[in-house]
């Protein structure tokens, strides 16, 4: 046997012998259990926390990008402004106005306007030639009745936007 060999078998022959008290295999037990559960408890918190932090800075600008406008309801995109000599100036001006009377007005007056600006902006695209003229002859008589009553009907409701933007 070589020398390696005797150390070892005499080690492990005075490790059965020994015989440790039950009081200290308890602590050590305590003790493993507590680093476990110290260890567990902040790990997960860092991972949670950075995870959330992820997902609110991948979130936040992908939803900013994927939200729709409240005109494209209304126009279908803004090209469609710009083929009859309107600009994306105004299609953001359109945009905004919609937003506040979303703002200010109640749901159900929102949904009224909307669908009634909507009538009329189809009228509008409808005399209006590609370099942005309005040529109101090229409406029915029907049509212009429509046209008047669209005007009086929105009238409350643009006083209201407006209204209280000023206050």
């Amino acid at each position: 046997m070589s020398i390696d060999e005797e150390l070892r078998y005499e080690l492990r022959q005075a490790a059965e012998s020994m015989h440790c008290p039950p009081h200290l295999d308890e602590r050590v037990r305590q003790s493993y259990q507590h680093y476990l559960n110290e260890k567990r408890g902040k790990s997960p918190m860092k991972k949670r926390l950075i995870a959330g932090v992820i997902a609110v800075a991948i979130l936040i600008p992908s939803a900013v990008f994927a939200s729709s406008y409240l005109a494209d309801d209304i126009f279908g995109s803004s090209e469609a402004i710009e083929q009859r000599g309107g600009s994306q100036e105004a299609y953001q001006e359109i945009e905004g106005m919609l937003q506040t009377a979303k703002a200010k007005l109640t749901e159900v007056e929102f949904k009224e306007f909307k669908e009634s600006f909507k009538q009329l902006m189809q009228l509008k695209l409808k005399i209006t030639d590609e370099n942005g003229i309005k040529h109101e002859e090229k409406l029915t008589e029907e049509e212009q009745r429509q046209w008047r009553e669209l005007g009086s009907k929105l009238a409350p409701y643009f006083e209201k936007i407006q209204g209280n933007e000023k206050q």
